[in-house]
């Protein structure tokens, strides 16, 4: 058995709320104000141990099935804060995969906006030196001209020269 500390036992008192007579507003349920009076001391608490050695000094019916009723909601709460534990444990494994999930795609998203920088000026690269060949009006992928038709060709310009 232990005595709660005014935290605790103000988390718990305010924990259950109810409304006015007039439905509108909420207030604790055991609040009172200082002018009738309330509790002067901080209330008592069992743990579950205690709960277990208080059913070896009663022993009468009602104490027995209060107890087992008692322990079962130990056993319950317990299960409870490990279920949320685990439940806290996942959220922040999926908490820290969706932060590494967010730098990864920042990172791919920079690269790619530098490669495609990087594609932009050899593009600009190829086109200012197709422009210079447009410009000097050679076909540098021309291939000379091969056969009998080519040798009468060239004899005729030697011809006119």
């Amino acid at each position: 058995m232990f005595e709660l500390t005014k935290d605790e036992y103000d988390a718990l008192r305010c924990n259950i709320f109810t409304s006015n007579n007039d439905g509108d507003a909420l207030r604790c349920k055991n609040f009172t104000s200082n002018k009738r009076g309330g509790n002067r001391y901080l209330p008592f608490a069992f743990t579950r141990e205690g709960i277990a050695m208080l059913s070896g000094l009663l022993r009468s019916e009602i104490a027995v099935q209060a107890n087992i009723n008692i322990m079962r909601a130990f056993f319950q709460m317990q299960e409870a804060l490990l279920i949320v534990s685990n439940t806290q444990l996942q959220l922040e494994q999926i908490r820290a995969e969706i932060k590494q999930l967010r730098t990864d795609m920042n990172d791919t998203l920079a690269d790619q906006n530098d490669i495609n920088e990087m594609t932009r000026v050899q593009l600009e690269a190829i086109s200012d030196a197709l422009m210079e060949l447009q410009n000097q009006g050679k076909n540098p992928l021309a291939l000379p001209e091969i056969g009998y038709t080519a040798i009468q060709k060239r004899r005729e310009e030697e011809e006119k020269k």
